[in-house]
């Protein structure tokens, strides 16, 4: 569905001294991100201090689960987030069950904001990590579904019934409106695009082609 990018926002004095994960499971990339880091400190480039209430949201979040009441059951969401997600946004998608997606999706969100947890425990407590896990995996569901209902094409593993496999169209791709990137803010629920760099620098680009087999 051309790739989604969460927005996040940096201070422009900020520096980005990051992790690279790769979902594969292969070391290249995180050796290649630790050699980069190490060369990031040698040239003495560093974060700035931070501020001393850097860790006030965290702890907030936490503490607002450890003493909510009557609040969903982290279990009964996840389940009801991911039959959502099967129902109405798998492989084969269709426009209208998108767009109902969408709507159960933003109703399953509100009992994700309210989850309760009945083990308060301080040490190795799963029931903690697993709703602070639900709450960041809404955020990912959202995101997946509103911007496959916005994207009106089929490209990659997204293919709409309603965007079929045609000569002006192969696979159901339209580069002349879709090929761009979602851009998916998590305040609003919005999204936006980026154009696709057709002009890499480094290597060259990958032409657009039929996908056959």
């Amino acid at each position: 569905m051309g790739r989604m990018l969460i927005e996040a926002t940096l201070k422009d004095d900020q520096l980005a001294l990051g992790a690279a994960f790769d979902v594969s499971g292969s070391p290249a990339i995180g050796k290649s991100a630790g050699d980069s880091a190490v060369e990031d400190l040698k040239a003495g480039r560093a974060h700035r201090e931070l501020p001393k209430d850097v860790a006030d949201k965290t702890l907030a979040r936490i503490s607002a689960l450890d003493n909510r009441k009557g609040g969903a059951n982290v279990h009964e969401t996840r389940l009801a987030m991911q039959r959502t997600m099967q129902d109405h946004a798998g492989v084969f998608r269709f426009g209208d069950m998108l767009k109902q997606g969408v709507e159960k999706i933003l109703e399953v969100e509100k009992a994700a904001r309210q989850l309760e947890i009945k083990d308060k425990s301080m040490a190795w407590n799963t029931a903690r990590t697993e709703a602070l896990e639900m709450e960041n995996l809404i955020e990912v569901a959202k995101a997946t579904m509103i911007s496959a209902e916005a994207r009106k094409e089929s490209r990659g593993a997204h293919v709409r019934d309603d965007a079929p496999d045609t000569a002006e169209f192969p696979n159901g791709r339209n580069d002349k409106e879709w090929l761009k990137h979602t851009l998916f803010s998590p305040v609003d629920n919005s999204i936006s695009y980026k154009p696709v760099n057709m002009q890499p620098l480094t290597v060259e680009a990958v032409a657009l082609k039929t996908r056959s087999y």
